[in-house]
């Protein structure tokens, strides 16, 4: 039986997607193209990705029960994303502006939960006992490492979006099974993508995945290396590339009994799909 039941443990936002049709002056109202509402954050856009080429997926995380909670909550369960609560009912949910320009680039400004202190509950213990892979953000630490702990000793799967440097998920290297990074995790080390790779080696992950956007990802396990160039696209809406492609990696490998190298080329194919389509949802419809 193929093993397919992954689950996620990170951020939600409530995504306010503005398209534009230039990039917007300070201090004077804009009129944009398009709006768009819709779940956000690196582990609820993996976990919907996961959704879409597994059939099924579990998202860990805080909403509360605010109006804007209620909205994600709709659109995460639409997209096959099953939503384990942390948090309680007058947490106040994350918000993301996001504003995309006409050439794909986005602008994201957000609220986090590095400094939350939700702890694993029993509807998320339960549910981890029969994960397949589990994905952290870094965001909800105490969670994550709670969740990563449990899973020391088991058969899952663990994977990282080290999306950035994040104090916590860096004292989690040595538990992980892949930590993917990217341009942005390189820099924030203060080197490049080479590096990162080996950063995450020597801190006793089992393998390393690095991103550059459109340029070469570079893969590294414990005997094999190896590079993915992307499919080379024109880019429309960049919002969510990353997550769509750390998603696509956790599906992927579950779907390919591991092999890195056939993973990392699955999700450099999904992100590039990503890309190419304007809006968070609509381009799931091609993959």
């Amino acid at each position: 039986m193929t093993r397919s039941h992954a689950v996620f443990l990170g951020l939600t936002t409530l995504d306010v997607v503005q398209r534009v049709e230039s990039r917007p002056p300070w201090g004077v109202k804009s009129v944009v193209e398009s709006t768009q509402l819709s779940a956000g954050g690196p582990a609820a856009n993996a976990a919907v990705t996961a959704a879409a080429l597994l059939g099924r997926s579990t998202l860990i995380t805080g909403l509360g029960a605010t109006t804007a909670a209620h909205t994600v909550r709709a659109d995460l369960e639409e997209h096959g994303v099953t939503v384990v609560e942390l948090a309680s009912p007058d947490f106040q949910l994350p918000v993301s502006t996001c504003i995309v320009e006409p050439d794909g680039t986005r602008t994201v400004f957000s609220t986090s939960a590095l400094r939350s202190r939700h702890q694993l509950n029993d509807e998320a213990r339960a549910v981890l006992a029969s994960a397949d892979a589990l994905m952290v953000d870094g965001h909800h630490p105490v969670a994550a490492g709670m969740a990563l702990g449990l899973m020391a000793d088991s058969p899952c799967l663990t994977v990282l979006d080290a999306g950035s440097v994040k104090p916590a998920a860096e004292s989690w290297l040595s538990w992980l099974d892949v930590v993917a990074g990217s341009a942005d995790y390189a820099a924030g080390l203060g080197t490049d993508l080479e590096g990162a790779v080996q950063h995450v080696l020597d801190a006793g992950a089992t393998t390393a995945v690095m991103t550059d956007g459109a340029g070469a990802a570079l893969w590294a396990g414990p005997t094999e290396r190896g590079t993915v160039t992307p499919p080379q696209v024109d880019a429309v809406d960049t919002l969510g590339a990353g997550d769509a492609f750390h998603g696509a990696l956790t599906a992927a490998l579950l779907l390919n009994g591991g092999d890195l190298a056939r993973a990392v080329a699955e999700a450099c194919r999904v992100a590039s799909i990503r890309v190419q389509h304007a809006g968070a949802r609509g381009w799931l419809t091609r993959l």
